[in-house]
């Protein structure tokens, strides 16, 4: 049970929920692989979150490198935050919570299948992040409750904080490490899979592809009537439908304020406004870091079943994000 316990509260951490919301032993469950166990909680419904750990102040920039995070970096990313995109307070509805938990949940598992770094040094980076960025993102907006990842503010914080620790995991990735499985500092060996890239530089795409094909998959599953339909190679208007029915799913859930779409000769431009992550994906952008972009993700996953090959750009213009779609 080291194992159950350890992904209980490694998953409740990165969601900010409690721990007691997974009570391996109430469900029954005795024996089970880490990633077995992880999945049962991605299967699991959570409606409740609760505050996250209180949080002291940002660390001195001596005390934040290490020997995986190099003095170049931190200074990039001070510049980042000394001129780059302010948190504002748009007019936005709460996301729906279980859209919210789907979309970090689903980063989270993508991210422990690749198997880059150990998920307890992901816990703890990330905690460390959240420490050093929590009190200058949270001053120029109103109140922001701590855990609460319906509230768009705070999902856009949380957000940023997985995808850059995703994003510094994947810089200098392991192939094969050790990884803690319980509170007596047990450990297990753990080597990437044979069939995942040994390059680094691959896997941001790799996530990317995978997070987006999830995200389309739990669409059509939650949202039948819904769901953009599936057919190769379709006609451009019908893709478009598409493109157009999977951004209302995004909007139904209150993750975007509404969505534009506009047709090109040569592909298609996807304006999403004030999305939940406007101000963690210009962010992003600016640190070299992986965008998450979940909108986009899930729509080049749509366009993939549908055989069209594409790629896309993205620009940011005030509160509304660009994704621009061109055909190959």
């Amino acid at each position: 049970l080291g194992v159950v316990a350890r992904e209980a509260a490694l998953l409740c951490s990165v969601l900010c929920l409690p721990v007691s919301t997974f009570n391996p032993m109430r469900q029954g469950i005795t024996s089970v692989a880490r990633r077995s166990f992880a999945a049962h909680l991605l299967a699991s419904t959570v409606l409740v979150p609760a505050p996250a750990p209180a949080l002291v102040q940002p660390r001195p920039l001596d005390e934040r490198i290490d020997s995986r995070t190099s003095f170049a970096q931190i200074l990039r990313e001070q510049a980042v935050r000394a001129a780059g995109p302010r948190p504002r307070s748009l007019p936005r509805r709460r996301i729906d919570i279980d859209f919210a938990v789907l979309l970090m949940r689903t980063s989270y598992a993508t991210a422990d299948e690749l198997d880059f770094m150990p998920m307890d040094e992901f816990q703890k980076r990330q905690f460390l992040l959240r420490q050093d960025d929590w009190e200058s993102y949270r001053q120029p907006l109103p109140p922001v409750k701590q855990g609460d990842i319906s509230d768009p503010n705070y999902f856009d914080f949380m957000s940023y904080c997985q995808y850059a620790t995703i994003a510094a995991g994947m810089r200098d990735g392991r192939v094969v490490f050790e990884e803690l499985i319980d509170a007596n500092g047990t450990s297990v060996v753990v080597a990437r899979d044979p069939a995942l890239p040994r390059d680094n530089a691959r896997l941001p795409a790799l996530l990317s592809l995978r997070v987006g094909d999830k995200i389309l998959d739990a669409i059509a599953e939650r949202y039948p009537g819904l769901a953009p339909t599936v057919e190769l190679r379709p006609s451009r208007a019908a893709l478009l439908e598409g493109v157009k029915a999977l951004a209302q799913v995004f909007e139904y859930n209150n993750y975007l304020l509404s969505a534009r779409l506009e047709p090109s000769e040569r592909g298609f431009q996807l304006s999403a406004i004030a999305p939940a992550t406007v101000w963690s994906q210009q962010v992003l952008s600016l640190r070299g870091d992986l965008a998450n972009d979940f909108e986009a993700k899930a729509i080049a996953a749509y366009l993939r079943r549908c055989a069209v090959d594409a790629s896309y750009t993205t620009r940011y213009e005030g509160s509304e994000v660009v994704h621009i779609f061109v055909y190959a």
